[in-house]
């Protein structure tokens, strides 16, 4: 029986969770059992590429962040459609991907960095269904390059809908955790990773350091206003863990089996949809101690290169909401902010209407074409400084 078995996930304090990778011999999901240090993982063919990431590009990594909707319809058209077009983003040694910086002061260097395979990539995804990450488990560049940390909704607290993280196997994972939100009416929560850099270096020497800790937060915060606010305690608590000084694990006593939890990171990154729209979500970030890697980047709040959401849904909720910045990148500790741009702008899928023994072929259309989902998602490269 696991940990997290025997005690459910509560509100405000982690919750460790399983990962996963995909066994090509039993054809089957199965969980990653980490030991101490951890094996490389990546698998056979992809380790002349280790090699050659860890000589080239140091501690780099390639961070993607999107909100799939989960209330339109055609769901499942639209995530595959959206994995597609993941996988397009993800260089290989033949091709890269070609996107405008979100940013002006975005330096040549870093869509350079960018466009090199040899950097790791992790992926967080907000509003997952159940429906979902049974299409992200069949997709077969998933299965060969990526861990993922959930194969069902188990850990979402009864939600229908939560978020997911699939990490590239050239990252040596140490742990994963949850933290509810204990003031979060949708059962909204932050996934975290904890990544070990040094471990995953072919130096030998530099294996027998001291672990170098990149802590990784996928978050969905609260959507639409309350009184009082409740995204910015849930950022709080987030930065806690991201800052390493949260309270004690249980909520009384800090058993030395999850220091390793609480323990301050040499680095750490948030990021996804924080439904950042209100005067409270301007200022939150600083207050929890956070840079924000659009504006480190030369960005400015309420330009129109900085809005990742209002521009593909209805005239209705435009009129009604405007176009914002809910999606964001933040960061702390050892890390610098190198590129950060736009992604998914304009996607579409044609999605076809169900058929009716009395519809009219003449008078009736097949189908039409639906955004993949209203969020632009983010793209952003991050190097990990000693």
């Amino acid at each position: 029986m696991s940990w997290t078995t025997m005690n459910p996930p509560n509100k405000d304090i982690l919750t460790p969770q399983p990962f996963y990778h995909f066994n090509h011999t039993s054809r089957e999901w199965e969980e990653v059992i980490v030991t101490n240090p951890p094996p490389i993982t990546a698998p056979k063919h992809e380790r002349k590429l280790k090699n050659k990431q860890q000589e080239t590009t140091s501690y780099k990594i390639r961070l993607i962040t999107w909100n799939i909707d989960f209330q339109q319809p055609a769901k499942s058209q639209r995530m595959r459609a959206a994995l597609e077009y993941l996988f397009e983003l993800l260089p290989s040694e033949s091709e890269s991907p070609q996107q405008a910086p979100i940013n002006k002061g975005v330096s040549e260097e870093g869509q350079t960095d960018r466009d090199t395979y040899t950097i790791p990539s992790v992926i967080f995804l907000q509003e997952m269904e159940a429906s979902d990450l049974d299409l992200i488990q069949a997709a077969p560049w998933v299965r060969d390059r990526f861990y993922i940390t959930d194969l069902d909704g188990a850990h979402w607290m009864g939600s229908s809908y939560g978020t997911t993280t699939l990490v590239e196997k050239r990252l040596v994972v140490q742990r994963v955790f949850r933290v509810h939100y204990g003031c979060s009416r949708m059962n909204r929560d932050g996934l975290f990773v904890d990544i070990d850099l040094h471990h995953g270096s072919e130096d030998e020497d530099v294996r027998k350091t001291k672990a170098l800790l990149l802590r990784l937060c996928n978050t969905h915060l609260e959507s639409l206003t309350s009184i009082p606010p409740r995204r910015p305690g849930q950022l709080k608590l987030a930065s806690e863990f991201m800052h390493g000084r949260n309270r004690n694990w249980d909520g009384s006593s800090d058993t030395e089996s999850y220091k390793q939890y609480t323990s301050k990171p040499h680095a750490a990154i948030l990021a996804g949809d924080l439904n950042a729209f209100a005067p409270e979500d301007l200022t939150a970030p600083v207050e929890c101690g956070l840079e924000d890697t659009f504006l480190i980047l030369g960005g400015k709040d309420g330009a129109e290169e900085s809005f990742t959401w209002g521009q593909q849904v209805s005239k209705q909720l435009q009129k009604k909401f405007g176009c914002s910045r809910m999606d964001k990148m933040l960061f702390c500790g050892g890390v610098r902010a190198e590129e950060l741009v736009r992604v998914g702008g304009g996607l579409k899928v044609w999605v076809e209407y169900p058929k009716y023994e009395d519809d009219d072929e003449e008078d009736e259309e097949d189908g039409e074409e639906m955004w993949v989902t209203d969020h632009l998602g983010l793209l952003g490269i991050f190097t990990i400084m000693e």
